[in-house]
C-alpha cells in the first residue's frame, strides 16, 4: 500500500504532458517527445551551514521514534505501486518509465539542502571513460575494444556531508637539531688499514610544547556505502562554490541515493582528514631538523555541516566473468574505478626490461667500463685528504666543530 505521507514529484511537459528530464549543463527540463524545454525556477535561498551539536541532539531524539525506511510509492502517470531501490529516493517507474522523485522525510532525519547539478552529458561521460580506459597501463587489449564492452552508464546523485570546524590542538613533543661530531675511524685501502677523520651526524633533542589553531572549511565525506570510498575520494576536487539550493527538478531522469552514513559517523571520518593536516601543522610548529610528537589533544569548536548531493555517472563492465565498477565526476569528467590487469603484458614487459638490462651490462663489461670505474674509485679514495673547508665568515668559525684536536 502506498504511503500517502510520502512526498512525490512528477514533471509533466507544459506542451504535451509527457515526462520531462533534466538536461545536464542547463537550467531547464526537456521533453523527450516534443522537445519543449521548461525552465527550472531559480532560487534565491542562501545555502546555510547547520550546527553540528544541535543536529546531534535531534539525532538522539529521533532514535526514540525510528523512521520508516520503506519507499513504497504510487506512479503519478500509470498509477502502479512500486518500491524504489533500497536507499534511493529518485528513479523511474518500472512499468511506464516515468521519472519520480520522492521526499526523504520518512526515511532520513536530515534532508539535502543543496546540490551540484550534472554538467556533462552521458555522451561526454562515455568519452571520458573511453579516454580513461585507453590510458590504463597493462590493461587487456579486449578491454579497450568498445564493441566488446557492455557497460551502461547510470546518472546518480550521491549524498555527501561537509564539515566546518575551528580546532585548537595542544601538543607535547621534541625538537631535534642536527649537529656533527668529528671522529677518527679506521678504513681499509688496498688491504692496509688507514685512519680517517669523518663527520658523524648527531641529533640534539629538546622538549617542546605548544598550541596549533586551524580552521577547516567544507571537509567532504561521502555518505554512501554503495560505491567504494577509495574510488569516490579520488573524484575530487568538486566545485562546491557552485552549489545551488536543492531543487527536485535537477533529479528528474536521474537516480538519487539517501545517505547511509549518518551525520556523526561522517564527522569521525572528517576528523581523520583533519587530524592529518593538524599533525603536519604541529610538525611545522615544532620546527628544527627533526620532530617527535608524544601527545596531541584537539578540541573542536563551532562545528557546522551541510548535507548535499553530488552528481556521478556510474557503471560496471564485465571482463573474464569479473565485474569492475567505475564512476565519473558529473561536473568535470574525471574518471576513477576498478580495472583488470593483463598478466601476459606484465610478464612480457618484465622480461623485456630484464633482457635490456642484461644487454647493457654485457656491453659495458666488454667495453671495460666497470673495471675503469672501479680503478678510478679506489684511486680517488686512496689519495683524498681528510679536511674541512672553513666558513667564509671568520666570525662564524667554531673551533670545537672544525678542529679535530678538540672534543665536543
Amino acid at each position: 500500500m502506498a504511503d500517502n505521507n510520502t512526498k512525490q514529484q512528477h514533471f509533466p511537459c507544459e506542451e504535451c504532458g509527457a515526462d520531462l528530464v533534466y538536461q545536464p549543463g542547463s537550467e531547464s527540463l526537456a521533453c523527450t517527445y516534443c522537445g519543449h524545454q521548461n525552465a527550472i525556477k531559480t532560487s534565491t535561498e542562501t545555502i546555510r551551514e547547520y550546527s553540528f551539536e544541535q543536529a546531534l541532539r535531534a539525532l538522539e531524539q529521533s532514535r526514540l521514534r525510528p523512521l520508516d525506511n520503506t519507499q513504497v510509492i504510487k506512479c503519478p502517470n500509470c498509477a502502479a505501486t512500486f518500491e524504489l531501490k533500497p536507499n534511493y529516493h529518485a528513479g523511474d517507474c518500472p512499468f511506464c518509465g516515468t521519472p519520480v522523485v520522492t521526499g526523504t522525510e520518512q526515511a532520513r532525519l536530515f534532508q539535502p539542502k543543496s546540490l551540484l547539478p550534472f554538467l556533462i552529458t552521458e555522451k561526454e561521460a562515455r568519452e571520458s571513460f573511453d579516454k580513461w580506459i585507453g590510458g590504463l597501463w597493462f590493461a587487456p587489449s579486449a578491454l579497450k575494444n568498445k564493441a566488446k564492452r557492455d557497460e551502461k552508464l547510470l546518472g546518480i546523485y550521491i549524498p555527501y556531508w561537509t564539515y566546518d570546524s575551528h580546532t585548537d590542538t595542544f601538543y607535547r613533543g621534541e625538537r631535534g637539531v642536527i649537529y656533527y661530531e668529528q671522529q677518527v675511524v679506521t678504513v681499509t685501502v688496498d688491504g692496509r688499514p688507514r685512519q680517517q677523520v669523518q663527520n658523524v651526524p648527531r641529533v640534539r633533542w629538546t622538549p617542546v610544547s605548544g598550541r596549533v589553531r586551524l580552521f577547516f572549511d567544507d571537509v567532504l565525506v561521502g555518505a554512501t556505502r554503495t560505491l567504494p570510498r577509495a574510488i569516490l575520494d579520488r573524484l575530487e576536487p568538486w566545485d562546491l562554490h557552485q552549489l545551488v539550493p536543492y531543487n527536485e527538478s535537477y533529479l528528474s531522469g536521474f537516480q538519487s541515493e539517501i545517505y547511509q552514513i549518518d551525520l556523526n559517523e561522517g564527522f569521525e571520518m572528517a576528523r581523520g582528514i583533519m587530524d592529518n593536516r593538524i599533525h603536519n601543522a604541529v610538525l611545522s610548529d615544532i620546527g628544527g631538523d627533526q620532530q617527535r610528537v608524544h601527545n596531541l589533544q584537539t578540541q573542536h569548536h563551532a562545528t557546522t555541516f551541510k548535507h548535499l548531493l553530488l552528481p556521478v555517472w556510474s557503471a560496471a563492465f564485465r571482463y573474464n566473468d569479473e565485474t569492475y565498477r567505475f564512476v565519473i565526476n558529473g561536473r568535470n569528467g574525471k574518471t576513477q574505478g576498478e580495472r583488470p590487469y593483463s598478466v601476459i603484458k606484465i610478464v612480457l614487459t618484465a622480461l623485456l626490461a630484464l633482457s635490456v638490462l642484461a644487454g647493457v651490462g654485457y656491453y659495458l663489461e666488454k667495453a671495460g667500463v666497470f673495471e675503469q670505474a672501479l680503478e678510478q674509485g679506489i684511486e680517488h679514495y686512496q689519495y683524498q685528504q681528510p679536511y674541512q673547508r672553513l666558513p667564509s665568515n671568520p666570525y662564524q668559525y667554531d673551533p670545537y666543530r672544525y678542529n679535530p684536536s678538540y672534543g665536543r
